[in-house]
């Protein structure tokens, strides 16, 4: 968090070291998008759908997402995550984040950021927002989206004062916006918002994207090597970047995740109730809503988070022994803390 919050974190210890279980959720709750990033592949599932049948892929209902929320505080999860494909783009969203809030949940927002200066009242019950960025140039060429417009939307919540809330720009770094990054950090600064950093990461399953023109290539090495130096001298010097030195050198290394924890620390479930546990892998453990049973007064008697999580036990630990890592920043700092590593502990502040 980014004021330490000692019962916050005594509840995320317990859930993850001692029940070995995930403390963050992260819902998939919709499957529209009002962009084409073209290293993004959420929106194309949809679309590999619809060219079949338009009615083949639909988002969860209000109450399905209540359900889900039931479910993972019932299994012990702490904090609410809404993503993918643009969350802001459901007109129920607030609703949605009221409920996580009200069953005691910290809660998150991940948007492209389009959407944010037009519906930011709506969004009282949201603790974190973070919005997508990639800098003024790469914007348009990676998102094909306009950077002023959703840098009015930053600046505007930025400057909001009605709202109590962390304000995060999520950058992804790629052979497109290496001259970018450490000028977009001094507009974080200037603006008072925090920001993160991660490299790009190259989607096998993504036949279909131009990679040689995203990923970071061994002529621009050197240049890479050097802006990762620059970050890391800035977050010495107060830069609001959340991430940890020791990640920032990590992936300045090319070092992957070893022993990697995302098993506790990070639990996914999609815009059709499938329960995923990791992002490259990308392969449905199971159906919660379908495992799950309710009496007539919704209340649960058998969890199907629980049923789901424990079934792919042995699924789930043979994808981590036999992954070859990766260096998103999410699962790394929480690897880095779950593995005891005492500087990610307290220098990554977003969590």
């Amino acid at each position: 968090m980014s004021k330490f919050d000692p019962v916050f974190m005594a509840k995320n210890v317990w859930q993850m070291k001692v029940r070995r279980r995930p403390s963050i959720l992260s819902h998939s709750i919709n499957a529209d998008c009002n962009l084409r990033c073209v290293f993004c592949d959420e929106w194309k599932k949809k679309s590999s759908l619809d060219c079949f049948s338009a009615d083949s892929y639909s988002d969860a209902s209000l109450s399905d997402i209540f359900k889900i929320i039931d479910l993972a505080c019932d299994f012990g999860i702490l904090s609410y995550n809404a993503w993918s494909t643009e969350p802001l783009l459901r007109k129920d969203l607030p609703e949605i984040m009221a409920y996580a809030k009200s069953k005691g949940m910290t809660t998150f927002l991940i948007t492209n950021g389009i959407l944010l200066q037009k519906r930011l009242n709506e969004l009282k019950d949201v603790d974190y927002i973070s919005v997508s960025m990639d800098g003024p140039t790469s914007t348009r060429e990676i998102r094909g989206a306009n950077y002023e417009k959703i840098m009015d939307g930053i600046r505007f919540a930025a400057k909001s004062g009605q709202l109590n809330r962390s304000l995060l720009m999520n950058c992804v770094i790629s052979s497109k916006n290496l001259d970018e990054v450490a000028d977009l950090l001094k507009t974080a600064k200037e603006l008072n918002v925090k920001m993160a950093v991660e490299p790009i990461y190259l989607f096998k399953r993504m036949n279909d994207t131009s990679w040689d023109d995203l990923m970071i290539q061994e002529t621009q090495r050197e240049k890479f090597i050097g802006l990762m130096n620059q970050l890391i001298d800035m977050k010495k010097k107060g830069y609001p970047l959340i991430n940890s030195k020791t990640y920032l050198k990590k992936i300045r290394d090319q070092k992957p995740i070893s022993n990697c924890r995302v098993d506790t620390g990070i639990l996914a479930i999609d815009s059709q109730e499938n329960m995923y546990n990791c992002r490259i892998h990308n392969r449905p453990l199971g159906n919660v809503l379908e495992a799950s049973v309710l009496d007539d007064y919704g209340t649960i008697q058998k969890n199907g988070i629980t049923e789901v999580w424990n079934k792919s036990k042995a699924e789930r630990m043979e994808k981590i022994k036999t992954c070859d890592g990766c260096q998103f920043f999410g699962y790394y700092e929480l690897t880095l803390m779950n593995n005891y590593n005492l500087e990610s502990f307290f220098g990554y502040e977003w969590l």
